[in-house]
């Protein structure tokens, strides 16, 4: 068993309850710049949305702050594990019953990394409406 600090527990439940303010929005974000990629230009994305600044802040917040969640909780755990790999165990021994909001937010994250040949693939198969 890990013994965290009392600062990594409390950023640890930070995370926990900022993870469902920003995951929906975030998971929504990358999913519509996938169909974006698959099925329009995939260096022009939701043009309609970002001209609009209205729409296009919330937007880069959202992204942003979703980066900056993941780079928090990989820290809070290096920092912990006092190591720059941490283990399975090391993960589950800080996150405990909240592990699956890291598996939910790499999954969106690598949603939004793939590469635009895969989307395009996948546009190609008949995802665009």
């Amino acid at each position: 068993m890990i013994d965290a600090s009392p600062t990594a527990r409390a950023t640890v439940r930070w995370l926990a309850r900022s993870w469902w303010l920003l995951f929906p929005a975030f998971a929504a974000v990358t999913l519509r710049l996938g169909v974006e990629r698959a099925c329009a230009d995939p260096y022009d994305l939701l043009p309609a949305i970002t001209s609009n600044p209205a729409w296009a802040w919330p937007i880069a917040v959202v992204y942003v702050l979703a980066h900056a969640w993941v780079v928090t909780a990989y820290v809070t755990t290096t920092v912990v594990a006092e190591t720059l790999r941490p283990s399975r165990g090391h993960w589950r021994a800080l996150w405990g019953r909240e592990l699956y909001l890291i598996v939910a937010m790499a999954a969106a994250l690598v949603l939004e990394y793939a590469p635009i040949a895969l989307w395009r693939w996948l546009g190609a198969a008949g995802i665009c409406p």
